[in-house]
């Protein structure tokens, strides 16, 4: 007696198929998600880790706290005489800051692992930690007096910024108007729809944008082949809270109420 092997149908290797190619549609987009976490785990890890360093820093130097300049013997980087866009060139900039000998020579800590470009450094401090008597200062509407040059100015250390993930490199400190709601450096875009931040006490935050203004100016940046570009055309915002938000982390208050 002949015995017939059981077999799949046609009908039936296609449902097999449609149900993979249905399971893979749902998993890809969450294993996306868990990757970009991770991410932003590691990013978080990073700012803890090197505000801790500048931390101790401040310890070093009678409370003395980093400047948040990148250029200058004095600056916490130091790109003077280098360019920014090489990386081999952004790391001689990191060993050369006054941080380096601080954060146990690890020059990962100083790049978010989600930038799109493999640069060596992402994140900046604001201008709140930049020398009292430069131009940017008047330009952003703040006074000399508001600039933080030892730890100890610094109220309510859990909501004062001090440093940001920009994402890419940044030229100098990320700057924002004190006397106005208006960007001026471009916000950061990334971490779903956001960006993370350190503080003077130590912690780091995720903070993802709330106004729609902000995610459209920021990506409008990013489409941009130099995003720096967009400083020039940015607009008053009133009653966006990540601007006030911002401001507030930066200068400790705003200027305009």
């Amino acid at each position: 007696m002949r015995r017939y092997r059981s077999a799949f149908t046609l009908v039936e290797l296609l449902v097999v198929v449609a149900v993979i190619a249905l399971l893979v549609s749902i998993l890809l987009p969450a294993l996306g998600q868990a990757r970009e976490s991770a991410k932003q785990v590691v990013c978080l890890n990073n700012l803890r880790s090197l505000t801790l360093c500048w931390m101790v820093y401040s310890e070093d130097h009678n409370g003395e706290v980093p400047l948040g300049a990148t250029s200058g013997s004095s600056g916490w980087v130091n790109h003077s005489g280098l360019t920014y866009d090489d990386r081999e060139d952004q790391l001689k900039a990191v060993k050369r800051g006054t941080m380096w000998e601080y954060c146990g020579e690890n020059e990962d800590i100083f790049a978010c692992p989600t930038c799109v470009n493999d640069y060596a450094r992402t994140y900046s401090m604001p201008d709140s930690y930049l020398n009292p008597d430069s131009g940017v200062i008047t330009t952003a509407g703040a006074t000399r007096d508001m600039v933080v040059v030892k730890i100890e100015q610094l109220q309510n250390v859990d909501r004062r910024m001090v440093f940001l993930d920009e994402g890419i490199i940044g030229h100098t400190t990320w700057s924002i108007f004190y006397f106005q709601s208006r960007w001026w450096d471009v916000v950061p875009i990334h971490h779903d729809d956001g960006t993370t931040l350190s503080f003077g006490d130590g912690h780091c935050e995720s903070w993802r944008w709330v106004d729609d203004r902000t995610i459209e100016f920021g990506r409008a940046a990013s489409a941009l082949d130099n995003p720096n570009d967009a400083s020039y055309w940015r607009e008053r915002q009133e009653g966006n809270e990540d601007i006030e938000r911002l401001v507030k982390a930066i200068w400790g208050r705003v200027g305009w109420e």
